[in-house]
This record gives C-alpha cells, sequence and structure tokens, in this order.
C-alpha cells in the first residue's frame, strides 16, 4: 500500500519507546493507523474522523489489510481524550484546525504528536510554542509535487521563544532540496504579502528578512 511522502514521514517520526496505543485523528481512509500497526511502530491504533464515511472506507481497508483497530466517530480528541494514548497524528489539515483540535486536547499533553498542515503552519508553530509544546523535529518533504513540512512535537508545559522567521520556516531549516522547495512556497507568499503591506504603508522590515532568508535558501540548490 503506497501512502506518499508525507504519511511515510509520519511513521518515521511517530517511532518512540512504549508506544502502546496510536490515535489517528482525521484518519480519513486510515492508511496511517493501518501502516502503524503494520510496521509495528505501536502495539495497537485507532481511527477517528468527524464524519461516517471515511470510518466506514477505513473499517474496509483494515480488513482488507488484515488490521485489527478500532474506530471512532469524533471531533478531534472529543471522544477518546481518557484513552490510554501514547503517539497521535494529526495530518492533511489546515494549521489553524490542528492548533484547536491539540488545545482542545488533555491527552496531547502526554502523548508524542506527529502534525502535518497542509497550510497556516506559521499559525501551528505560533499557536504551540505559546502553548508549552516543543517541536523536537520538522521534516520537509515534497509530495505530488508539493512541498509540506511534518513536525514531531511534545509538550513541554514551556513556552518557546521565536522570531518572525522561525514562524514561517521553523527554527531547524535543514539544508536540503525539500525545505529549499518549501522555502520558494514560503517566498512567493512573502513577496505577495510585501505587496499588501507596502499599499497600506506598513513596515515591510520584518518580512524583508524572511524573503531574504527564503532567497538564501533556495538559492543553496
Amino acid at each position: 500500500m503506497s501512502i506518499g511522502a508525507r504519511l511515510e514521514a509520519a511513521l518515521r517520526l511517530l517511532k518512540t519507546e512504549n508506544n502502546l496505543l496510536f490515535a489517528d485523528i482525521g484518519s480519513d481512509h486510515a492508511f496511517l493507523a493501518i501502516e502503524v500497526i503494520k510496521r509495528s511502530i505501536a502495539a495497537s491504533a485507532i481511527a477517528a474522523d468527524i464524519n461516517e464515511m471515511p470510518l466506514l472506507k477505513g473499517r474496509e481497508n483494515a480488513v482488507m489489510q488484515g488490521v485489527d483497530m478500532k474506530f471512532f466517530l469524533s471531533d478531534g480528541f472529543k471522544a477518546i481524550d481518557t484513552l490510554p494514548i501514547t503517539s497521535a497524528a494529526v495530518c492533511g489539515m489546515g494549521g489553524e484546525l490542528i492548533a484547536r483540535i491539540v488545545l482542545e486536547s488533555n491527552v496531547c499533553k502526554s502523548a508524542l504528536l506527529v502534525l502535518q498542515p497542509m497550510s497556516a503552519q506559521e499559525f501551528l508553530r505560533k499557536a504551540l510554542w505559546d502553548n508549552g509544546f516543543c517541536i523536537i523535529k520538522e521534516e520537509f518533504v515534497i509530495d505530488a509535487g508539493k512541498p509540506y513540512t511534518v513536525m514531531q512535537v511534545k509538550y513541554s508545559g514551556k513556552s518557546t521563544e521565536y522570531c518572525y522567521t522561525d514562524l514561517y520556516l521553523g527554527k531547524q531549516m535543514p539544508q536540503t532540496k525539500e525545505f529549499a522547495a518549501y522555502c520558494e512556497k514560503i517566498l512567493n507568499s512573502a513577496l505577495k504579502r510585501r505587496q499588501g503591506i507596502t499599499a497600506r504603508g506598513g513596515d515591510t522590515g520584518e518580512v524583508d528578512r524572511l524573503i531574504e532568508l527564503c532567497q538564501t535558501q533556495t538559492t543553496s540548490f
């Protein structure tokens, strides 16, 4: 079963000791949860989705793959927040929605999290750092021709200091072609944002620094 670069990165970041129960939030067709069991990344897995149809398809896929797992109709973690979840993934959603799901959950303060935003990565990073979550690692991947970030996150209880460029690029900035492609996407958005700031007569200092950093990264490859 082929699952693409985004979910392959998620699987790598989910590997941890004593991973007893994995939760796939917004599981769609449960591909990630199925692979977690097949690759012995966790002892057991559950899939949760806010809609019934993806869960039905997920059940079919689990049966086809010979995987025994449970399915829950749930808005984020709400229906499963009391379960002894040791790791969880929230992938394929916008950054604002992922932030809401994580911040509304109690179990997210104890479980290893893997988060893969499709948009608003800067909003998600800010929400995590402001609310005591540490971004341990970011993997940048290209999937179907588009660059994405996949974050490994753990609650520490301590807020993290950051600057404007950190919000858009993260703190780690690996020297890879995948990160360069990600920087090109951020650069294009920053150039448009600068035009809007200039039209309003605002200060472009922060976005100028982001543009310069993105240009440095994209010309490295």
